[in-house]
């Protein structure tokens, strides 16, 4: 099989044996074995580069082959402990994407908080405050708030929250998230680690765009901080096709490129990179996925 030539780069959440009730509602986690058939798999039908090494060839309009990279969003702990061995394997390393307040441990994030919340069977007290922001009945709770997002609503998801998990299991839930050693672990590896935001509130909404570069410098100024680096890659949180590019793009400082999913390869360099999520299928199956992107 052969795919048409450009830089994919597949995008990930975590690489988990365990689904626990934090993730199980966000999507995106690959058993460990899964991930180790797509490496497999793709290792065979073309060329497994560091997230530096692709970057390089998109910007010198070099890329006369088929190379394929891995980024991982969010910044959760099950990377370093699964991904990184398997990937270490092939001499390799991956693109990283942190939120900030994650990974200080200062917030946890609110789709994490939700899905708890689903999982312990409270959603039906958060619909009932969501009332008030205009929620109606049969609509998906994750659907109103990306469309009406506010601090506000955050809030009630707070409280709703500390209503059914108690202070323990609040603390505890922080582990899926790297912390500062995790993540220059992974830095010291040649990982690239890339802004996420602070918070990964849905800053490319318009309910929310008002706040992309607060969200964004904040998240730079901790990473500069924590890490003692620039990162030259701001990832959106949430690309739904609504994302207006061109609007974000002018909202991004010259010196960074725009990261979002958009399910494309990429070919030639624009300042925006595009990542495939992969579907929860075995290696094989993969192939056939990619193969069908590659021909549109």
């Amino acid at each position: 099989m052969r795919l048409k030539n450009g830089w994919y780069i597949l995008n990930y959440h975590d690489i988990n044996w365990e689904e626990n009730p934090y993730i199980s509602g966000i999507g995106g986690t690959f058993a460990p074995d899964i991930f180790q058939d797509h490496l497999k798999y793709l290792d065979s039908i073309a060329q497994l580069v560091s997230i530096d090494e692709g970057y390089k060839a998109l910007k010198s309009s070099n890329i006369d082959r088929v190379m394929i990279s891995f980024w991982f969003d969010d910044g959760f702990s099950g990377v370093r402990k699964y991904a990184k061995p398997m990937l270490d394997e092939y001499n390799i390393s991956a693109g990283f994407s942190i939120n900030s307040q994650f990974m200080l441990k200062k917030q946890l994030f609110w789709r994490s908080k939700l899905s708890y919340i689903s999982y312990v069977d409270g959603l039906r007290f958060l619909r009932s405050r969501l009332k008030k922001y205009g929620y109606t009945i049969n609509t998906s709770v994750k659907s109103f708030v990306m469309d009406n997002f506010s601090l506000d609503i955050i809030k009630e998801i707070d409280e709703v929250y500390s209503i059914f998990c108690n202070k323990i299991h609040q603390k505890d839930a922080f582990r899926i998230f790297e912390d500062i050693n995790g993540v220059k672990e992974l830095l010291n590896a040649g990982w690239e680690i890339a802004n996420h935001s602070s918070n990964h509130y849905p800053i490319s909404e318009n309910s929310y765009i008002n706040h992309f570069v607060k969200e964004f410098m904040e998240c730079e100024r901790d990473i500069k901080k924590s890490l003692g680096i620039d990162s030259r890659f701001w990832v959106v949180p949430f690309d739904r096709k609504s994302v207006d590019t061109t609007k974000l793009l002018s909202l991004t400082p010259d010196n960074r490129d725009l990261v979002l999913v958009g399910d494309r390869i990429n070919t030639t360099y624009n300042r925006v990179i595009y990542r495939i999520e992969p579907p929860y299928l075995k290696g094989k199956e993969l192939i056939k996925f990619i193969n069908k992107l590659s021909q549109k």
